[in-house]
C-alpha cells in the first residue's frame, strides 16, 4: 500500500506544478466550455497511465491532452452531423412547431449517445422496452432505468434551452431582469 501512497503523492505533485501548462494546451484548442472536461479527462488518463511516465511529464501529458482534445473535436463534428442529419429527418405523425421541432431535436443531439439512443429506439423506433433493451445488450429493468434517466435528461437539456432562449430574448429587447432577493 506504500508504493501506491508513494505514487499518488508523486502524481499529485505533477498535477499541481503542471496543471496550468495542461489547461493553456487544452484551452488553444477546444471551445472554453469544454476545457475543464479536457484537462480532467487528460489527468484520468495520465493517472491510469502513471506507471508508463518516462522522464519531463509535460510532453507526455501534453500527448494524451493532444488526443483528448482530437476525440473531443470529433465527438463535437458527430454531434453536429447528427443535429442536421436529425433536422433534415422528416417527424413522423402530425407536422410539429418548427419552434419545437427545432428545440427538441437540439436538446436531443447535446444528450451522450447512450441517452440519445434509450430515447430514439422507443419513441422515433417504436420498440418495447423488452426489445429495445435486447437491442442494446441488457435487462428490460436496466434500459427502463436507463430510460427514465434519459427522459429526464432530455427534459432538464429542453429547459435549460428554454431559459437560454428566454434570456437571450429579453436581451434582444432591452428587458433587464433583477433578483428580488
Amino acid at each position: 500500500m506504500e508504493g501506491m501512497s508513494e505514487a499518488r503523492a508523486e502524481f499529485e505533485r505533477m498535477f499541481r506544478e503542471q496543471y496550468a501548462a495542461v489547461r493553456r494546451y487544452a484551452a488553444r484548442r477546444v471551445e472554453s466550455a469544454a476545457v475543464q472536461d479536457v484537462v480532467a479527462e487528460t489527468f484520468l488518463a495520465a493517472w491510469r497511465r502513471f506507471d508508463q511516465m518516462d522522464g519531463d511529464p509535460l510532453p507526455w501529458l501534453l500527448g494524451i491532452a493532444r488526443r483528448v482534445c482530437a476525440n473531443h473535436l470529433r465527438g463535437r463534428e458527430r454531434r453536429a452531423a447528427l443535429r442536421e442529419r436529425l433536422m433534415a429527418e422528416p417527424t413522423a405523425g402530425q407536422p410539429v412547431d418548427a419552434t419545437v421541432d427545432r428545440e427538441l431535436l437540439t436538446a436531443l443531439a447535446s444528450l451522450r449517445e447512450e441517452d440519445r439512443e434509450a430515447l430514439l429506439l422507443v419513441a422515433w423506433d417504436g420498440l418495447s422496452n423488452p426489445k429495445a433493451a435486447q437491442v442494446v445488450g441488457c435487462s428490460t429493468g436496466a434500459f427502463a432505468v436507463r430510460l427514465h434517466r434519459a427522459r429526464r435528461r432530455l427534459t432538464r437539456a429542453l429547459n435549460s434551452q428554454r431559459t437560454d432562449d428566454a434570456a437571450a430574448t429579453d436581451n434582444e429587447e432591452g428587458i433587464v431582469m433583477h433578483d428580488a432577493t
